[in-house]
């Protein structure tokens, strides 16, 4: 810590806190004020330490997997406008990860340390939970690392973001004028921390105000000045007491949880650990799609049908990202299947494909190559356009959240394994080996095995669904087969989840 740089930061803002003060009767030697001294003095250590920890993680897996500097062009700009890049950048991520912590039960217990400063000034900046620190730094600054700005350009920003959140929590009265819409300022920040409910979840960017207005959670009325700094329930006003109290917070409510043992809370868990395997797994497909473009981009010269590769793997990324979206913001289940086997069914049905990376391929002909991947990419583009239909309806396991009987559910009732199959036949046609063939045919057994158990929540849950099956074929278009059609019964499990 630079004790050098906190006197000079001293001698700055006392006095323009007496000067221009954005709240008169505030004192210098406020409440709170020994502690958030030592936030500034001893917090820092602590910050640093979790930030490098789990930062440097992330960098070593992030250049293993990309190599040293993966987009050379962003160094080469001038120094100012890096700058200004990793500005707009940073502050991007750090709006997304303070939603965040204003979102997340787990995360908010850390952030509403921050948000427990009663009176405002340049001093009370330092009052953060390391947990909170840690997380809304890495996820704006590992962003602007992975592009590859300069070293310098990421100091110089990271230096004006710390004199910039002094002055947003600073008691100074300043007159930004028109760029307030623009630039953040002290009368902005006050209000994200005013204990007023017409205020609460809003002004989330560090740097740069226009961030809320586009995203419309900007709040900055002319009129009047925010009353109350806090919360509604005060937290221990101690640093040691704030570094425990969100971990006993949330042990309270995980012992209350565990009393409980009701069904609804292990449904729960498991719709949550199903939701971060998909998470992961779907995420790093996204990723390796992303560096599969970027490649085909560099290297298009020597790759026949270039183009036509690049547009099926574009779809695919964004089918990929699509199923990522879903997963987070899918409605709760109303109901799901009971028992082992569809949720075993439900996993092999979504990840068997993958084994294909340990199948070596057969050579194909250029012309069947081509045909195939016209294949995937009809597909894939059909599997899209199920997909968003679906919309938050969307999961893997046998569930019922909200029914969907128009598009193309209006032509059959299971339309995105439908355009699923329609991709995988090109994929099979691109590999072109025997053991593939068969790994698809299991695919389709599979496939046809786990509509049947979501034919019978369905129509468990929704009395309507019977008459809809009567008038839409199962998976082919204009035919209703008869060993299609035949459902699978399930058991009704009143409040039940999926994976």
């Amino acid at each position: 810590m630079d004790y050098t740089l906190i006197f000079i930061l001293a001698c700055i803002f006392i006095p323009l806190e007496r000067l221009y003060p954005l709240n008169p009767d505030q004192p210098i030697l406020r409440r709170d004020w020994k502690n958030d001294l030592f936030y500034m003095l001893f917090n820092g250590f602590v910050v640093r330490a979790g930030f490098t920890a789990v930062a440097g993680v992330a960098m070593l897996a992030y250049g293993s997997v990309a190599g040293p500097n993966p987009f050379p062009v962003l160094a080469a700009l001038p120094l100012w406008f890096q700058v200004i890049c990793v500005v707009i950048v940073a502050d991007i991520g750090y709006y997304i990860a303070h939603r965040i912590c204003h979102t997340v039960p787990f995360l908010w217990q850390f952030h509403s340390v921050h948000h427990s400063i009663e009176d405002m000034d340049w001093l009370a900046t330092h009052r953060v939970h390391p947990v909170d620190q840690v997380f809304s730094t890495l996820v704006s600054l590992l962003p602007v690392y992975f592009l590859g700005f300069s070293a310098q350009a990421l100091v110089i920003a990271h230096l004006l973001y710390h004199v910039h959140a002094l002055l947003l929590h600073s008691n100074i009265k300043v007159n930004f004028g028109p760029l307030k819409w623009i630039l953040a300022s002290p009368e902005y920040h006050h209000w994200h921390h005013a204990n007023e409910k017409d205020a609460y979840d809003r002004n989330f960017a560090a740097q740069l105000s226009i961030i809320d207005r586009v995203a419309g959670t900007m709040f900055l009325p002319q009129d009047r000045k925010p009353v109350a700094y806090g919360l509604e329930t005060p937290i221990p006003r101690l640093y040691h007491q704030h570094m425990i109290h969100p971990f006993n917070v949330l042990a309270k409510r995980l012992a209350q949880r565990i009393s409980e043992r009701t069904p609804a809370m292990f449904a729960r868990v498991e719709d949550n650990l199903g939701k971060l395997a998909m998470l992961l797994i779907f995420g790093y497909l996204a990723v390796e799609k992303i560096f599969a473009i970027q490649f085909i981009f560099q290297h298009s010269d020597q790759i026949p049908q270039a183009g036509l590769i690049l547009v099926s793997q574009v779809v695919s990324a964004l089918f990929v990202l699509l199923v990522v979206y879903f997963t987070m913001v899918r409605l709760p289940p109303k109901d799901s299947a009971d028992g082992m086997m569809p949720r075993v069914i439900a996993l092999l049905g979504t990840y068997i494909m993958m084994a294909l990376v340990f199948l070596p391929p057969e050579p194909i002909g250029a012309e069947l190559r081509i045909v195939a991947t016209a294949i995937i990419l009809i597909g894939t583009a059909l599997s899209i356009a199920c997909l968003m239909q679906l919309g938050k309806s969307f999961s893997i396991m046998a569930s019922s959240r909200e029914l969907r009987t128009e598009g193309a559910y209006a032509i059959v009732r299971h339309p995105l394994y439908a355009a699923e199959l329609l991709m995988i036949v090109g994929i099979l046609l691109s590999h072109g080996s025997v053991l593939a063939f068969g790994l698809g045919a299991l695919w389709v057994t599979l496939q046809i095995r786990r509509a049947h158990y979501e034919e019978g929540i369905l129509r468990a849950t929704f009395p309507e669904y019977a008459e809809y099956a009567r008038r839409v074929p199962m998976l082919v278009p204009g035919l209703n087969l008869r060993w299609l059609e035949a459902p699978v019964e399930q058991k009704r499990v009143s409040g039940s989840e999926p994976v």
